[in-house]
């Protein structure tokens, strides 16, 4: 073999090389776009039942900023995967620094929520809770 052959064999081999790790960077941009989204629209669905269930309850104060909403959001998820969807300290934690206010009932749990728990504790076999 000679030596531009070797050099040329070389070059295909790196191009190949190169096309591969294109193609796994494009596939590792798409999962985290994927992963982002899914987190932005869990956001939004755990916002829209705390304002629901707090419409049912107590109303909604007026907000004016992201900081404002995370401290009323802060004392109304329970669940620590809608907590930590916003980042928020697990409840635990959250609730030795929480301070009652005019605006806080006792946390508020979407439907869904409600529902959701519902179904993980009901018997399975067909029997449904009264």
């Amino acid at each position: 073999m000679s030596q531009s052959e070797k050099v040329r064999s070389r070059l295909q081999a790196l191009d190949e090389r190169l096309a591969r790790l294109r193609n796994e960077k494009i596939r590792l941009i798409a999962r985290v776009s994927q992963a982002e989204r899914k987190r932005d629209t869990r956001c939004k669905i755990l916002i829209g039942g705390a304002v629901l269930a707090a419409v049912d309850h107590e109303g909604v104060p007026p907000m004016r900023s992201r900081a404002e909403l995370l401290r009323w959001l802060n004392a109304r998820l329970i669940r620590p995967h809608d907590r930590a969807a916003f980042d928020l300290s697990p409840l635990e934690a959250a609730r030795g620094s929480l301070q009652p206010s005019a605006d806080s009932c006792q946390p508020a749990r979407s439907e869904a929520a409600v529902k959701d728990a519902d179904q993980r504790e009901a018997p399975h076999g067909g029997a449904q809770r009264p």
